[in-house]
């Protein structure tokens, strides 16, 4: 019987792992500074080596950015998702959408599957808080998301929701682009989500299909 022998990980790599977490969990949150060297030092109870090369293996994979007398902030949640960032970002913008509609569709036929009555709570919350939201494209591009992400976690698929919100920047500079329209066809898209979330909140997969097809649409 072949069996793999279980492999140490280095202290630097366990506390760049640990200060991963911290990112996602939201401890350290995207544009923010992360604490001194100093300060990790102290945290970790490690030298200031080990914070270093730990610091620096974030830096190279896109987690973390170290900005010149100032020090490192968060641009990214996790290394899957610097990855896919810097995918994208040599991407051509119509691989990125297909990517999206893709995403969209599958997402809600799922999410009208196994949404739980908590999700639905969610997703009407974000869709409340949406409809409310009157100011500047960039806010009312967020509101949007955080709508369609609610319904992302829904699906209950962790890879689809991990790789809707890698690329939600993207996401939201399209939402920006496509709220600069019509009053009346903004009241259509406000319409449609409703009709997207009763679509969820009664498990028809079919009918969310159709409706977040004629989102896309617009």
């Amino acid at each position: 019987m072949e069996i793999n022998k279980p492999i140490r990980i280095s202290l630097p790599k366990q506390i760049s792992i640990e200060i991963e977490k911290a990112i996602k969990k939201g401890t350290f949150k995207i544009g923010e500074k992360i604490p001194s060297e100093p300060d990790l030092v102290k945290t970790f109870e490690v030298s200031r080596n080990t914070i270093r090369e730990a610091i620096q293996s974030l830096i190279q994979a896109g987690v973390l950015e170290s900005r010149q007398g100032d020090g490192t902030y968060v641009v990214t949640t996790s290394r899957f998702e610097a990855n896919i960032l810097n995918r994208l970002n040599n991407s051509k913008i119509s691989e990125v959408h297909e990517v999206r509609v893709s995403l969209e569709r599958e997402i809600v036929k799922l999410a009208a599957l196994r949404r739980t009555q908590s999700d639905l709570t969610e997703i009407k919350k974000t869709l409340e808080n949406k409809n409310l939201t009157k100011g500047s494209f960039k806010e009312n591009s967020e509101a949007d998301l955080a709508f369609h992400l609610s319904i992302a976690k829904a699906s209950h698929n962790s890879i689809f929701y991990d790789l809707y919100k890698s690329i939600s920047e993207y996401i939201c500079t399209s939402i920006e682009k496509r709220l600069e329209i019509t009053h009346m066809e903004e009241e259509l898209i406000s319409q449609l989500h409703i009709e997207l979330f009763e679509a969820i909140s009664s498990q028809d997969s079919k009918k969310a299909e159709e409706v977040i097809n004629k989102i896309l649409e617009i």
